[in-house]
């Protein structure tokens, strides 16, 4: 006769023995193709023989703490321990006395609430405040440390992480699992409340190596750091007024950037993002995405090849003297700007003019010299090399490779594969010629000249400083993940890390801290000789904040610690009377 099947949603822990270890263990009915099965799910180790102690994932369900059921003969105070910590009040502490390196930790710590980091953590994981420390520490752990996560249990013996416990290579899976795309979207909602129609959004995405395959995303592609691996591409939206990042979405590693611009525009859509102005490289706007962008009247301000038909014909009436570029005296660039006459395909399939289409052409004599001499280099080591290679008699198995590497050449091979001859194609290389120094924007319901356009698209350089930051910083160059699950776990994560590292960058660039520390490392580093002594029935001890630490707070405008900063002495030692204002100082 089959077991009655329980209908009271608790959860029945009993032991479960895996060798040496004892798990606390739940046999949970699945439904799978019309089957029942029982998935095994570990809450949590037993040590010597029934006490309990919860593992990260019993942790991390701290709404369903009144559904599990234990064996009469477990002890569980451990449970009680942990429901202590979110009742009102604050427990003592009664762990073992320690003195842990603490400012680096602090200031991060600071640095997430002062940007509401930690506010939307807390709204996005349910108020679940151990998740929300596991994915501070988790975040802050690359940019202390530089190691990876294999190394994070050792280093909380150093450095006092938001986390008390110890997060083995164990718990860092089942925390990234833990992650779901509810999480995602909400953070992304909560993110992007804080920006409006005045901000800009620099929209751009990097490639990313992978040593693996396994990831349904892994793919050959056009690799940006010049390496020959798999990758997958990462799409970023940061704003230039917030200086960081506001959402985030991956894609395999061959699809061009000009494919992933309908998802990002549904994915800004579903977390409710305002109809802010886009900004892109030349990477995206292709006809079909420009009419994609007008249709949905997208105001935006796109980077576009000098040699595109829509904006040639405006140069060639520039170059042949037609109409006239002004000179801006701050860049020291000629330009000029001119409404397109483009239509775009509308819903229904008709055209459709674009009303607010202007294009902001930019040319640089300097620039122009520079490409062209660069070209004669390039004109002249590519003729060197084919001239070897034809006295040599080399032959080709695959004479495409060649034509690939001298480009700027018309080859002739024998059917053996072996070079014939060789000349410049003129084709391509005038084609060239005539767009040196020329730089073409396509600005669309933005209300700025020439110059506000070209200033602002200068700043979308942050948003590639931003993907060097994830890939130096942050350790983020590789996809060590293995799951599907693990992965989007994992790039959240960084992407929380990253928030708080753009807001530190932005200051220490913007109020001179870079004078005065040489890296954005080096601010961090100088917090961290601040230590935080606990000992057991005792309070809590962090030491004084002293010379450039207090220096570093009030750039950053952090309240230093009671007790931490320098003491003022307030009473008047001849009268023993409190003194006034002229006094204290």
């Amino acid at each position: 006769m089959a077991r009655p099947r329980r209908n009271d949603n608790r959860i029945y822990l009993h032991l479960r023995r895996n060798g040496t270890r004892f798990y606390a263990s739940s046999n949970e009915a699945v439904e799978k193709d019309g089957i029942r099965r029982f998935r095994i799910t570990d809450w949590g180790s037993v040590k010597d023989g029934n006490i309990f102690v919860p593992g990260r994932r019993f942790v991390y369900a701290k709404d369903r703490w009144d559904d599990f059921v234990f064996p009469p003969e477990w002890d569980i105070s451990a449970v009680d321990e942990l429901k202590a910590k979110y009742r009102p009040g604050r427990p003592a502490y009664r762990k073992e006395d320690r003195s842990l390196l603490y400012g680096s930790v602090w200031f991060l710590t600071e640095i997430a609430g002062k940007t509401g980091i930690i506010e939307d953590l807390q709204a996005v994981f349910g108020g679940n405040q151990d998740m929300v420390r596991d994915v501070l520490t988790l975040a802050f752990f690359p940019l202390l440390s530089g190691k990876s996560y294999n190394h994070l249990s050792q280093w909380q013996r150093i450095e006092r992480m938001p986390s008390d416990s110890p997060i083995e290579s164990r718990d860092v899976t089942l925390l990234t699992q833990a992650i779901t795309e509810r999480n995602r979207m909400d953070l992304f909602s909560r993110r992007l409340s804080r920006i409006d129609r005045s901000h800009v959004l620099c929209v751009d995405s990097t490639s990313k190596s992978t040593y693996g395959r396994s990831l349904a995303d892994i793919r050959w592609g056009r690799n940006k750091d010049g390496l020959a691996l798999r990758q997958t591409n990462e799409a970023v939206v940061y704003t230039l007024q917030g200086h960081m990042p506001v959402c985030y979405q991956e894609f395999p590693g061959n699809i061009p950037d000009m494919r992933t611009v309908e998802e990002i525009s549904l994915m800004l859509e579903h977390a409710g993002c305002p109809s802010a102005t886009w900004l892109t490289d030349r990477g995206y706007p292709t006809q079909a995405v420009l009419d994609f962008l007008l249709r949905k009247g997208v105001p935006f301000i796109c980077c576009v090849k000098a040699g595109s038909s829509i904006v040639s014909g405006i140069i060639d009436s520039l170059k042949a003297g037609k109409a006239t570029m002004g000179i801006n005296p701050a860049s020291g660039e000629y330009e000029f700007q001119q409404d397109v006459r483009y239509f775009y395909e509308g819903k229904g399939g008709a055209g459709k003019l674009a009303a607010d289409l202007r294009a902001c052409i930019s040319y640089d004599k300097v620039r122009a010299a520079v490409q062209e001499r660069d070209m004669d280099i390039a004109l002249k080591e590519q003729s060197l090399e084919l001239g070897d290679l034809k006295a040599q008699g080399v032959a080709f198995a695959n004479p495409k490779d060649i034509q690939d590497d001298c480009p700027l050449y018309d080859i002739t091979f024998t059917p053996e594969g072996r070079i014939l001859s060789f000349s410049e194609d003129r084709r391509k290389t005038e084609g060239k010629r005539r767009t040196f120094g020329y730089i073409a924007l396509l600005t669309n319901r933005v209300d700025m000249d020439a110059a506000e356009a070209w200033d602002t698209y200068r700043l979308r350089d942050e948003q590639e400083k931003y993907f060097a930051d994830m890939k130096g910083a942050m350790l983020d160059d590789r996809n060590p993940a293995w799951s599907e699950k693990g992965k989007e776990g994992r790039m959240f994560v960084h992407f929380v890390g990253l928030s708080v590292y753009s807001y530190v960058k932005d200051v220490w660039k913007r109020l001179g801290l870079k004078d005065q520390f040489p890296t954005v490392g080096s601010v961090i580093d100088e917090m961290k000789s601040i230590r935080c002594i606990e000992h057991t029935g005792k309070a809590r001890i962090v030491t004084p904040f002293v010379g450039s630490q207090l220096k570093i707070c009030e750039y950053y405008k952090l309240d230093v610690p009671e007790g931490c900063a320098p003491k003022v002495k307030k009473v008047n030692f001849r009268t023993g009377r409190r003194k006034g204002k002229a006094d204290q100082n």
